[in-house]
């Protein structure tokens, strides 16, 4: 698609910015590990997995710079550049907004009472997680096939649109249900876990934000 309207070699673009999104998704994938250990207090599998998003989002950060690079030296239509510039910087907001979710959690170990005071919902919790998962995944997919199957890439994008808003949905409940909790725990505590649901609901909102930036450049393209 693009090389219609372009004398870059897209490739080596389109390359890193695939492997740029499964590092991204690899930082949320963590996640699931992470709100299990909460889940079984277990803080040294918390603390573990946040380090282990860290790690993955620096190296995902490590490839981005790589996509500038290419862009900023390549003979391109200079909308599209901000085009490609633009989704590397959302997908980059994913990783970045899981390590702060997972940093939010791991900061500090709330006592085991409250912990099983927070997680008597640990179904909605998982669900949660598991959506946000699944929103990437489906953003990786629209990525993957954008220069080759436009229509299936505008498919998937449009569907990580309407996954974000039962996300929205999903999020409200959590929160009304921590408003619940919010005197059986500590002040500290409660925060935690609500800047937690905040941070997951950034997540989902990069992906939306990146899906948003796939329908343009499908859209810029005439294909």
């Amino acid at each position: 698609m693009w090389r219609r309207i372009s004398s870059f070699p897209l490739r080596g673009v389109e390359e890193l910015l695939r492997q740029h999104m499964k590092l991204v998704l690899t930082s949320t994938e963590l996640l699931r590990d992470l709100i299990e250990g909460c889940i079984s207090y277990n803080w040294t599998v918390v603390q573990s997995v946040a380090e282990r998003i860290a790690m993955t989002e620096r190296e995902a950060d490590d490839v981005k710079r790589r996509v500038e690079l290419h862009l900023y030296s390549g003979a391109l239509f200079v909308g599209l550049k901000e085009d490609f510039l633009r989704l590397a910087e959302a997908i980059d907001q994913i990783a970045d907004k899981s390590k702060e979710a997972s940093r939010a959690l791991a900061s500090r170990q709330p006592e085991k009472e409250e912990m099983e005071e927070l997680f008597e919902c640990h179904v909605k919790i998982r669900e949660i997680v598991a959506g946000t998962v699944e929103i990437v995944k489906l953003l990786e997919r629209s990525v993957e096939l954008m220069s080759t199957d436009t229509k299936a890439s505008l498919q998937l994008a449009h569907q990580v649109e309407k996954t974000e808003e039962k996300l929205d949905d999903m999020k409200l409940e959590m929160l009304k249900y921590l408003t619940q909790k919010e005197k059986s725990v500590s002040t500290l505590t409660y925060l935690q876990a609500r800047d937690f649901v905040f941070l997951l609901d950034m997540v989902a909102d990069a992906a939306e934000e990146a899906s948003d930036v796939i329908t343009a450049m499908i859209v810029k393209s005439g294909a």
